[in-house]
């Protein structure tokens, strides 16, 4: 007999990539197995956005809060933990992660009462295999991880089915990043009826694909920096919709050198964003996290996969310091 959980309200706030949506789908379906009546709302974040989400949501009327796939940035750890200190008595809050950053602050956020699932994992959706067994379609969830896995992964996929669904989705979000309620109607798709790749994201993808052509091209332009194991590409003066993460992947894999890529969000801030080949070993989460926090930004990630976010006036400069650290990790791995 299943213990029923009555008048669950959750609130959820998720990474907008492909593993933060399995995830909130996971734990949606997991509850609604439970209580069929569930209300839940979802919101997505990155992690130098969490404080401006957390604050915004409303978590009222909620008993429970998920943070999934939200790597915890130090730079803003005062903000969260105030807004999580204040809703202390009034809700469980839970924060599965397989990012580094959270995984190695653990203790600071079980301090302001957080439920913590940190671990290294593929992907944040593996941490919640557990509960995706108790779920209406344990198979299908199932999938749903191997497919945020793959998603999360930097060498090449051997299933070929979840790499075509990977690259659909992906393209399909990258169309546009800030459509959210996109993001919100695609977990939907999982949730309520299983479909992996919905037609709609099929349909965005192709048009997605058309612009990505265009980027890949203008970006093999925009070089401004090349060694023989790390390219720069300045798409500050482009509109790169969320394809920045693909062309430095697909440049990465295809030339076998570390690939950073600059863009503007809005007119105070600019990004970069790295990522390194297999052959080549250099932590960008550690170089970009503590570039970062001497230039007044926010940064962090994978090994393999970082990005960071800095004021648009020291952009040169922050670009120039991550050159030179970068260059040299991958000198003294050399040697």
């Amino acid at each position: 007999m299943r213990k029923r959980v009555s008048m669950v309200r959750i609130t959820l706030i998720a990474h907008g990539d492909i593993d933060g949506l399995a995830s909130a789908a996971i734990v949606i379906a997991h509850y609604l197995y439970k209580e069929k009546q569930l209300k839940y709302q979802l919101y997505f974040a990155q992690p130098f956005s969490l404080h401006v989400t957390l604050n915004r949501a409303e978590v009222s009327a909620s008993n429970v809060l998920y943070i999934l796939d939200v790597a915890l940035y130090r730079e803003h750890w005062e903000q969260v933990s105030q807004r999580v200190l204040g809703l202390r008595g009034k809700l469980e809050v839970n924060w599965v992660d397989h990012h580094p950053s959270t995984i190695s602050n653990k203790d600071v956020l079980e301090a302001v009462g957080i439920r913590v699932m940190a671990s290294p994992a593929p992907a944040t959706a593996s941490l919640l295999r557990g509960i995706a067994l108790e779920t209406g379609n344990p198979g299908f969830y199932e999938r749903l991880i191997a497919l945020a896995e793959v998603a999360d992964a930097t060498e090449e996929p051997q299933d070929s089915g979840l790499a075509s669904a990977v690259e659909i989705l992906s393209g399909s979000l990258a169309l546009d990043p800030l459509d959210d309620e996109f993001k919100r109607r695609l977990v939907e798709y999982w949730v309520k009826r299983q479909l992996l790749v919905p037609e709609e994201a099929a349909e965005r993808f192709e048009v997605a694909e058309e612009k990505a052509r265009k980027l890949y091209e203008e970006a093999r332009s925009k070089i401004v920096y090349e060694s023989l194991t790390l390219r720069v590409i300045d798409l500050r003066e482009t509109r790169v919709y969320g394809f920045t993460g693909r062309i430095a992947s697909h440049q990465a894999k295809v030339d076998g050198k570390v690939v950073l890529v600059l863009f503007r969000v809005g007119y105070d801030s600019v990004v970069i964003t790295g990522r390194a080949p297999d052959n080549l070993e250099v932590n960008l989460d550690e170089i970009f996290r503590e570039v970062a926090r001497l230039w007044g930004g926010s940064g962090g990630g994978h090994h393999r996969a970082a990005s960071l976010r800095v004021p648009a006036p020291v952009a040169d400069k922050v670009l120039d310091e991550v050159v030179k650290e970068v260059e040299a990790s991958l000198s003294r791995r050399v040697l």
